[in-house]
């Protein structure tokens, strides 16, 4: 689990503040305090165990859209899924704003050809079709053609280019949490490995063709004919939509 998931943590942090008014200590099911990058600047959540402060428990093992992890696959649970919150800083937006005005595009999945993945000619196809596409990431990540590459050197330099972009348009991950938290237009690609209804967000177009999320850790042909049937038309025509 990574960034996405913290993310969404923000969201039953802000949730939990605004019943209590009290600070937010993540701690894990083990009791230890969680922390990530994503929580900087939010004034929230502490990463001090102190008195006085309300205790959410998420992390590895106790994440609130998770039933149950086997070998092959993960079941899943839907929640009361609703965007996060991702404080920038000044120097986060500094470094985002000569980058500004474009469609964020995420063509990459952690692992490359993973359950979640969209075919990477799609892609090219799609920004082939004309826009002012932005890629971020580091300097080893598979490129796409004719975008505005920006090396970012951390997620959040990431989500800062993500707060000054148009739209975005990716594969469910951190990035399309990021972009609800963030309140940015956004297209979402799910495969059959979940559904909208578990991570998806209201104010997105989560373009889907499947059958129940199969949660499966193995390479899946239902999730590979479900990203297939995804086509360049429909992702273009939902994406001019947004803008």
């Amino acid at each position: 689990m990574g960034a996405g998931d913290w993310v969404m943590a923000t969201a039953q942090i802000k949730r939990l503040h605004a019943q209590t008014g009290k600070k937010i200590l993540v701690v894990g099911g083990n009791g230890r305090v969680q922390w990530h990058e994503v929580f900087l600047h939010n004034p929230k959540v502490t990463e001090l165990n102190q008195r006085n402060v309300v205790r959410l428990v998420n992390g590895a093992g106790v994440r609130p859209y998770i039933a149950a992890k086997g070998p092959e696959r993960w079941t899943w649970k839907t929640w009361a899924i609703e965007p996060g919150e991702i404080y920038l800083s000044d120097e986060e937006r500094a470094f985002a704003a000569p980058h500004a005005g474009g469609i964020l595009v995420e063509p990459n999945t952690k692992i490359d050809g993973s359950n979640k993945s969209w075919i990477f000619d799609r892609w090219q196809k799609l920004v082939d079709r004309g826009g002012d596409f932005v890629q971020v990431g580091s300097p080893g990540a598979r490129q796409l053609r004719g975008v505005r590459f920006v090396q970012t050197a951390s997620f959040r330099q990431a989500c800062a280019v993500l707060a000054v972009s148009r739209a975005f348009v990716g594969t469910a991950g951190r990035l399309h949490h990021a972009a609800a938290a963030l309140g940015v237009p956004a297209v979402v690609l799910f495969s059959e490995f979940i559904s909208p209804e578990i991570t998806g967000y209201a104010g997105h177009r989560n373009l889907r063709h499947a059958g129940p999320a199969c949660g499966s850790r193995i390479p899946c042909a239902g999730c590979r004919a479900s990203m297939e049937a995804i086509t360049v038309d429909e992702v273009h025509a939902n994406l001019l939509e947004i803008l």
